[in-house]
């Protein structure tokens, strides 16, 4: 994410300042890598890592052991669903101090996510970004992939039926945008589970940035439960001709970047396996714990973490599959035939960056 370099580097210095202050710290020299590993789902360095960033910005902090014993806390619950009783003896915390330091952590994370998470708004930004997903699948001006992550959850009581997804059980849905690596642009929450991705995409903050010019003539690849328009390209319902699906192909290898990393989320973070499992110990409130984990998974990707786990596929079916003719208008699916004949003939000439020629007015 060479676009929010200059936030890492300041959330980074800020660390400094802190280390500086030579406050003692929590050790975990008494725990091999491969013990925090496991419990934990992250290395010695991005915890303390993760430590001092939270230290620097609680208003009111605690004592310095208890933000270390906050923050291994949150971690732990996250990775697992619920505290260890090995990991509660470790850090000496109460029940109810656990689900205190969950939701300090979890709140501050919150919102604190527009540090970590960043959408490429200058033209700049854009072209790097889609240069980079151009060189991975061949698709032009894409800037990345949108897409509903759904989280069971235990609904409202009285508010079933609109929690009810398309899988058969209860959940909160939150829209998410990825690169072709996975590192997170953009996370809205939450929308009830039996909500079109359509309708959450049109109510969403990002969208309204993309329809009043603020991201340019970019795309987002979508899945074919959203409308072909201006800002969102989605796969073509019918495929005949070799170009086409070379189009359909490059699209689907792009687009799976977002599945991927809903399983990264939930493999990392066994939490979002059903936010239920964690009421015990905290609030509840999704949005926050959500929002926290889609933090860590980022600074997870700038620390190049491995997963602890292999990947447990996600369902891909996404809802309403919306035909051709209901797609954004004549005017857009002509655009994107030229677009398709343009970049994914045989003899296409594709070059890198935003070709004047195909940016919609």
């Amino acid at each position: 994410m060479s676009y929010a370099a200059a936030v890492w580097f300041a959330a980074q210095e800020e660390v400094e300042k802190e280390e500086r202050v030579n406050i003692p710290r929590l050790s975990f020299d008494d725990f091999d890598d491969d013990f925090i590993f496991k419990h934990f789902h992250f290395t010695r360095p991005a915890i303390n890592f993760i430590i001092d960033y939270t230290r620097a910005h609680l208003n009111h902090p605690p004592s310095v052991h208890s933000v270390d014993a906050m923050v291994l806390a949150a971690l732990c619950l996250y990775a697992n669903g619920s505290l260890t009783k090995e990991i509660a003896d470790m850090i000496g915390l109460s029940e109810v101090a656990i689900s205190r330091a969950v939701h300090i952590v979890s709140a501050l994370l919150s919102d604190k996510a527009e540090d970590f998470i960043t959408f490429p708004n200058g033209y700049n930004d854009r072209v790097l970004l889609a240069q980079e997903i151009q060189r991975f699948c061949g698709m032009p001006n894409v800037v990345g992939v949108l897409g509903c992550m759904h989280v069971r959850i235990k609904p409202p009581p009285g508010e079933e039926i609109r929690y009810l997804n398309f899988m058969g059980h209860y959940s909160t849905m939150f829209q998410m945008i990825c690169d072709s690596q996975g590192n997170l642009l953009s996370v809205e929450n939450q929308w009830p589970g039996s909500t079109s991705e359509q309708n959450v995409w049109e109510s969403s903050k990002i969208c309204q940035q993309f329809k009043s010019g603020r991201h340019g003539h970019s795309w987002l690849i979508g899945a074919s439960s959203y409308s072909l328009d201006k800002h969102v390209l989605t796969p073509l319902s019918y495929v005949r001709e070799r170009t086409s699906i070379r189009y359909n192909e490059a699209h689907f290898k792009i687009g799976s970047a977002i599945q991927k990393t809903f399983c990264a989320l939930k493999t990392r973070f066994r939490c979002l396996d059903n936010l239920g499992n964690i009421q015990k110990y905290t609030y509840n409130k999704p949005a926050e714990i959500v929002n926290a984990c889609c933090v860590l998974h980022n600074i997870a990707m700038k620390f190049s973490i491995a997963l602890p786990g292999k990947l447990v596929p996600e369902p891909v079916y996404h809802g309403i599959n919306r035909q051709e003719l209901t797609q954004g208008g004549s005017d857009m699916l002509l655009f994107r035939e030229e677009m398709i004949k343009a970049f994914f003939s045989q003899d296409s000439d594709n070059v890198l960056g935003f070709p004047s020629s195909f940016e919609m007015a």
